[in-house]
């Protein structure tokens, strides 16, 4: 079951002035961060991805004019107490925040990402024991091992396995119940290219 959450939250104002624009989208956001705050806990890390005061403007007979402006935030949320995800939805739609881009995750260091390795590489000799019975060789020590795509490259680890969940943009008024958050089990998987050495005969184990 995932560990980790991720949802997009941003806040924004409008106006016929640039100030006014900018004032409103601070207000939400004050309010906000005050639940981030409550929330602290439970949360693993708040990134802001965006951050813009601009001109609103309509196509008009040839020519774009300037209705207004408009400032947000964008940010995204890390959640490590999946159980609060719903709570804490509920509390950010109250705040006045626009909501949407829920994702599940596991983090890179939960123990399922050890144990899908581990079964990769029994998998990978096992497979090579067969083929080697099959066309009558003897299987050697490994000669190498990588992760595909990643032998000689200095790649880091991949991302944390996640699943994406459809959750519709939302904005105002804390529910009295909130909308349920229900994590589907993701999967993980580890992949591994092996190559063995074949012995010969007379080849001695280690050779």
């Amino acid at each position: 079951m995932p560990d980790l959450a991720s949802v997009r939250v941003a806040v924004d104002g409008e106006s016929q002035t640039r100030e006014d624009a900018y004032r409103m989208a601070a207000t939400t956001a004050a309010a906000v961060d005050d639940v981030l705050a409550t929330f602290e806990a439970a949360i693993d890390r708040v990134t802001t991805t965006a951050l813009a005061v601009q001109p609103k403007t309509r196509w008009r007979k040839g020519e774009s004019q300037r209705t207004g402006w408009q400032a947000f935030r964008a940010s995204v949320i890390e959640i490590r107490d999946t159980a609060r995800v719903a709570e804490l939805l509920n509390a950010l739609a109250g705040a006045g925040a626009s909501i949407d881009e829920l994702s599940w995750m596991v983090a890179p260091g939960n123990e399922s990402f050890a144990l899908a390795r581990q079964r990769a590489g029994a998998n990978a000799r096992a497979r090579a024991e067969q083929y080697a019975q099959a066309l009558g060789v003897k299987l050697g020590p490994v000669a190498w091992a990588a992760e595909p795509g990643l032998r000689n490259s200095d790649h880091s680890d991949r991302s944390p396995a996640y699943l994406a969940a459809a959750l519709p943009a939302s904005a105002g008024g804390a529910a009295e119940e909130p909308i349920t958050a229900n994590p589907e089990e993701v999967t993980i998987r580890a992949d591994i290219e092996v190559g063995f050495r074949i012995l010969s005969d007379d080849s001695p184990p280690n050779g």
